[in-house]
């Protein structure tokens, strides 16, 4: 699982950015998420998630609030390695 703080929310349409500790920055869409709602997601939440490879770029999913007790993968592999085929 990597790890991020949303930067970006557009609640109209449902969706918005992460950025991870390395600057990736992801896409997530509200029916993507795990035990949250998308209402109660706020810009500066840290988060835990899986990558992927959408069509325009890397996105979340699976998204989930961090909390302290959560073991994560660090984000600080190469982009080619996170989507290798």
């Amino acid at each position: 699982m990597a790890r991020g703080k949303i930067t970006f929310i557009e609640r109209p349409k449902g969706y918005g950015f992460i950025e991870t500790d390395v600057g990736l920055k992801v896409f997530f869409h509200q029916r993507w998420l795990k035990k949250i709602r998308f209402r109660d997601l706020n810009i500066g939440d840290e988060v835990v998630f899986a990558i992927n490879r959408g069509p325009r770029g890397p996105r979340a999913y699976n998204l989930s609030l961090s909390t302290e007790d959560e073991e994560s993968e660090p984000v600080s592999r190469p982009i080619e390695k996170i989507f290798k085929d």
